[in-house]
């Protein structure tokens, strides 16, 4: 890291959540930001470079220079979040990002830049702030190569990440077209993920043959180990997208798909007690309406980020995986919010809420759950691991309570989004998009909830075993004798 630090007066009191992030040109090899903490009164330039080769598939020889301002944005804001410390307890961080584009008439004009802005608030809770530059030096390697290679006809473009749903949800749809090719979008900063994702892809193609493509773009933070990551990141999904709608639109698509449960999806905060909680809106059904409005704007025509699984719960995700016997298939997946790198320590914590949602749904699915967690196979946490699923059962007995007022819609409704007014939002907003009456994505909202508290209700024995203490055992003896007779009755 060159430490360019010098003579910043340290700002006020009011000030010292501000930071300013000046870009170089975004590039393959030796690129760099400055990044200024005000709190701290101190610059620093840190390494940024983007892979982004594998672009080369597309159907234009030509590289669109806005899609190329549209991948600088990405990695923009990828490194801005990462860099601000952000903490959710403090005030927001207002963040002044300074970037060079191919077209910053484009990128500054109105009304994108407020959508961009409004966006970015939405998703991470902090203030954005844009200031784009025009660029003076030449584009990437992918932008001068004049190559048109076969890309498939009519396919589905989808994000990877390389976990659960994105497989389930994958191998839901391929199984749904059986003629339809997918290209699989992959990216981010960790190469344990991109393995991962490797590792996940392949198998899927050895099963589908020369019916699914791997597009990978790691984006490379260099020099940084004395600055301290924001460890929230909540921008990671709107910069997973936007480069998602990046590879779409290469490929000619103009709709990218997004493989994701809808209670995951929608994150409905667990109790209002649980302050603290990081609720991800990652693929919220909100962002992903307000990405596609940030990128149509852009391009200037309509681009759709689309959720296919919006209505369904992870477990039924999963069951397509159940129906073909390819359950071994999830144990190559990782879940956990905050995966592990501890030697000979299992990869994922188990007590999360991401890892106790998977292990919920496998069950409810009827697939044996192989995966490795910290718990129960590793060393137990100084923390008590029950937190996380105590929060989750406070929610469950919240929509059990909302759902059982009545068997009417409009009843079941009402109580809903009285609790949780947001439900109101994403009807109001998305139900077009999704092309349902306002009454019809009510009432498939309302059976995405009463499945889930469903599926709970058969197998919270199972999930509760390694959470809970030993005083809970009789408690859970019990409830597990009662989900073998659930599940014979329904076998």
């Amino acid at each position: 890291m060159n430490d360019a630090s010098s003579s910043i007066n340290k700002p006020d009191e009011c000030d010292r959540r501000e930071y300013t992030l000046r870009f170089g040109p975004i590039l393959n090899h030796n690129g760099s930001v400055q990044f200024l903490n005000r709190s701290i009164g101190k610059e620093l330039t840190v390494g940024l470079n983007i892979v982004d080769q594998e672009f080369q598939y597309r159907v234009q020889a030509e590289f669109p220079a806005i899609v190329a301002d549209l991948v600088d944005l990405a990695v923009a804001i990828h490194a801005s979040d990462r860099l601000a410390p952000q903490n959710l307890s403090e005030k927001s961080r207002h963040l002044h990002i300074v970037l060079p584009v191919r077209h910053p008439e484009l990128l500054s004009a109105e009304p994108f830049r407020s959508k961009l802005e409004d966006l970015l608030e939405w998703t991470t809770g902090s203030e954005w702030a844009f200031e784009f530059q025009k660029r003076t030096v030449s584009g990437r390697i992918v932008e001068r190569q004049q190559i048109l290679p076969m890309v498939p006809e009519g396919c589905e473009v989808a994000l990877w990440s390389g976990g659960l749903d994105a497989l389930a949800g994958l191998y839901t749809r391929m199984k749904m077209y059986p003629e339809r090719p997918f290209v699989l979008f992959g990216s981010g900063s960790n190469d344990s993920t991109y393995a991962r994702q490797k590792q996940v892809a392949k198998k899927v193609q050895s099963i589908f043959p020369n019916r699914c493509h791997l597009v990978l773009a790691p984006i490379r933070l260099n020099d940084s180990r004395e600055v301290p990551k924001n460890k929230i990141t909540r921008a990671r999904g709107v910069v997973f997208t936007l480069l998602g709608a990046a590879c779409a639109y290469l490929l000619g698509r103009r709709i990218l798909s997004v493989y994701e449960n809808g209670i995951g999806a929608i994150n409905l905060p667990y109790r209002a007690s649980a302050v603290g909680l990081d609720h991800s809106r990652s693929v919220h059904p909100l962002t992903l309406l307000m990405v596609s409005e940030v990128v149509s704007e852009l391009f200037g025509e309509k681009f759709q980020v689309k959720n296919p699984f919006l209505f369904s719960t992870k477990a039924e995700m999963c069951q397509a995986l159940a129906t073909d016997g390819k359950s071994d298939l999830a144990s190559l997946t990782i879940s956990c919010d905050s995966p592990h790198r501890k030697p000979e320590q299992p990869t994922q914590c188990g007590y999360c809420s991401s890892c106790i949602l998977r292990k919920q749904a496998l069950a409810a699915a009827k697939i044996e759950d192989k995966s490795r967690y910290i718990l129960p196979h590793g060393e137990r946490p100084s923390e008590d691991p029950s937190l996380m699923f105590r929060h989750m059962l406070a929610q469950l007995s919240t929509f059990r309570r909302l759902l059982s007022t009545s068997n009417e819609i409009e009843i079941r409704w009402e109580a809903l989004r009285r609790k949780f007014p947001e439900l109101d939002d994403i009807v109001d907003r998305a139900s077009e998009v999704e092309g349902l009456s306002p009454v019809n994505m009510q009432s498939r909202l309302i059976r995405l909830y009463w499945t889930y508290v469903s599926e709970w209700d058969i197998v919270e024995a199972l999930v509760a075993g390694d959470l809970l203490d030993t005083d809970n055992k009789q408690q859970i003896s019990h409830k597990k004798s009662l989900y073998k007779v659930e599940r014979q009755r329904y076998d």
